[in-house]
């Protein structure tokens, strides 16, 4: 009986394939364009370092002063580079070297001289998720040194996203 079963099934099934309705298909590609990216965003335009602190040696700080965001979706190796100019008051100067600054995750290091830059982040530290929207935060400290005269000092600080 099973033996008779199986070659039934065997002989009416190819049977039933022929005897079906042909099968039809259409394609259609999907297309979308991801636009270009190229973004850079300060939290503030201004930031006051407040008033000194310390005892013998005095000092201005600014926790969390800006919050810096950037994103670029080039597949190049961009920089985001940070400069700044001599802090002044009329004719008096500080050299921006002086002036320090970090990340919320890391140690105090000095702003290069005028003219020179540092490179705060790279499209190779972020590894795969490199185009989305990244995000560092900048402390500053000014430590004084005692050869300062009294003023209100000011410098630009330049943040550039850099794409080659």
């Amino acid at each position: 009986m099973r033996k008779t079963l199986l070659i039934l099934l065997i002989g009416v099934f190819p049977v039933f394939l022929l005897r079906s309705l042909p099968v039809s298909t259409a394609d259609t590609y999907l297309e979308f364009t991801i636009p270009q990216r190229v973004e850079l965003s300060l939290s503030t335009s201004v930031v006051d370092l407040g008033e000194p602190r310390g005892g013998q040696r005095l000092y201005f700080e600014r926790i969390d002063a800006v919050r810096v965001d950037y994103r670029c979706n080039l597949p190049t190796e961009w920089e985001v580079r940070i400069t700044g100019a001599d802090l002044r008051d009329g004719n008096r100067t500080i050299p921006i070297s002086r002036l320090q600054w970090r990340t919320s995750d890391g140690e105090y290091r000095n702003m290069p001289a005028q003219g020179y830059y540092v490179v705060l982040a790279r499209r190779r530290d972020h590894g795969s998720t490199s185009g989305l929207k990244q995000s560092k935060t900048i402390s500053y400290r000014l430590e004084l040194t005692g050869d300062e005269w009294g003023g209100t000092y000011s410098a630009p600080i330049t943040y550039t996203l850099f794409v080659p």
